[in-house]
């Protein structure tokens, strides 16, 4: 258990991160907030960074998003929506790549197919230097890399189990469950990590093969960390180390074979 808490916390570094030729990432997510300066306030951020990456990301567009929070009240798990926060999307040219940004807030988002990390790492690493050069953010407050796994069933019956093993992580009576399960670990192993791993179902199904099942890994830094890229390279490597050992600590030979094109 020890052990794991390294991990999570970034003692523990994994350099092993095969590329699969058929993914189960549905969305990786790198979120990185950041302060501005109160000269930087007075310049269009959206814009000035437009400017930046119009010639890749070409297509731009306004795009509110509304998330909500999950806490434990006086009669049991409450959701409280929070205010939309209004950004701007831009759409890669060529790749099915999305970036927003907000205020505060430089989003990358990697749909399907998922490219790998090493692409990932380069578009977040890119990505965050031109609005470092646009604009000059102060400091970065907080980086979350967050990745959401599909799985397609095959046939009703099918349980998370058929391609999920439990660990440290994911408790083995949950795998065992019909259709209709949830699950959420929120570990704090220090003031400063935080690692959400959630399994469920998406709510679409197939009459044949039923809901598929997500598995969505979520770490995140909450901290002031230098806006230099040896600084954000350092961090998101540390977090997508860990959610690595979640995802591997997870996975079951025939989820493996999947993974690379095999027969399940």
């Amino acid at each position: 258990m020890a052990q794991k808490q390294l991990a999570i916390s970034g003692g523990e570094m994994n350099n092993e991160h095969p590329t699969f030729p058929n993914p189960t990432v549905h969305e990786a997510v790198c979120e990185i907030h950041f302060r501005l300066s109160d000269e930087s306030r007075k310049r269009s951020l959206q814009s000035e960074f437009y400017k930046r990456i119009q010639k890749q990301f070409p297509e731009m567009g306004p795009a509110a998003s509304t998330s909500f929070q999950l806490r434990v009240g006086p009669t049991g798990m409450e959701q409280r929506f929070l205010p939309p926060q209004h950004r701007m999307r831009y759409k890669h040219a060529e790749r099915n790549l999305l970036l927003q940004l907000s205020e505060d807030t430089l989003t990358v988002n990697e749909l399907p197919k998922y490219p790998g990390w090493e692409q990932m790492k380069h578009d977040v690493l890119e990505a965050w230097c031109e609005l470092r050069e646009a604009i000059g953010p102060e400091t970065i407050t907080r980086i979350g890399l967050r990745y959401i796994n599909r799985i397609e069933r095959t046939h009703l019956e099918e349980r998370a189990s058929d391609w999920l093993k439990p660990s440290v992580y994911i408790a083995e009576y949950v795998l065992r469950s019909v259709s209709g399960f949830l699950y959420r670990l929120q570990s704090v192993p220090d003031p400063d990590n935080r690692l959400i791993v959630t399994l469920g179902e998406a709510t679409e199904a197939s009459e044949r093969r039923g809901n598929p099942i997500i598995l969505d890994i979520d770490r995140i830094v909450e901290r002031s960390i230098e806006i230099h890229n040896d600084a954000i390279m350092s961090e998101i490597t540390r977090l997508h180390d860990s959610v690595w050992d979640v995802f591997k600590a997870s996975m079951t030979l025939r989820l493996e074979r999947l993974l690379k094109g095999e027969e399940p």
